[in-house]
């Protein structure tokens, strides 16, 4: 999932209104800022598989220490705690360190069963979103869309820039879905 974490970001604002939203956008990425540098590290394994899903060749493999459930637990207590060191705000660390775990949930849905549980124990999950490029841009843009909305309901922003700003990031983000590959086998988003 990619815009489904970002969802999540903007719906926390509510919860969180003190909390930058680059932070929170922070935190709903933190697990997937960390895989690429344990990937470079050796640390965690990747291959390209293609089929291995209609959404990506990728073949996560190994890589219990950014995304399995027990390990994401311990980042967002680690993220919520810094965050909570840095701006001694309770609801915000709170908040921080439940985006950092909904992001293993997000990629529960999305994930075929390759989804760690905890470093070292062989029980992979994933209920495979992932195996139909519709539903995922369907599940991924509804999300989105009810993410936004509930932002935009709890904010006003204080210019034109801002207004502008937002329905750009809103773009950016929107236009990775990359609807024009639903109808097509080959489209690469």
């Amino acid at each position: 999932m990619f815009i489904g974490h970002m969802a999540v970001a903007f719906a926390a604002k509510k919860v969180a209104p003190k909390t930058s939203l680059g932070t929170l956008f922070v935190s709903a990425q933190f697990i997937d800022m960390l895989w690429p540098l344990f990937v470079l590290l050796g640390l965690e394994h990747v291959r390209i598989d293609p089929g291995n899903t209609v959404v990506t060749p990728l073949d996560f493999y190994d890589y219990p220490l950014s995304h399995s459930l027990l390990a994401t637990i311990g980042w967002g207590a680690l993220v919520g705690s810094i965050y909570y060191l840095k701006m001694k705000e309770q609801k915000g660390a709170l908040v921080v360190a439940a985006l950092v775990v909904s992001h293993w949930v997000l990629d529960f849905i999305s994930h075929r069963p390759d989804m760690p549980l905890a470093p070292g124990l062989s029980i992979y999950v994933g209920l495979g979103l992932w195996n139909s490029r519709i539903a995922t841009v369907v599940v991924e843009m509804a999300l989105f869309v009810l993410g936004v909305g509930i932002y935009r309901s709890i904010t006003t922003p204080r210019n034109k820039k801002g207004t502008v700003a937002l329905w750009s990031l809103v773009f950016f983000f929107g236009a990775r879905v990359c609807p024009q590959s639903i109808w097509s086998t080959t489209a690469h988003c």
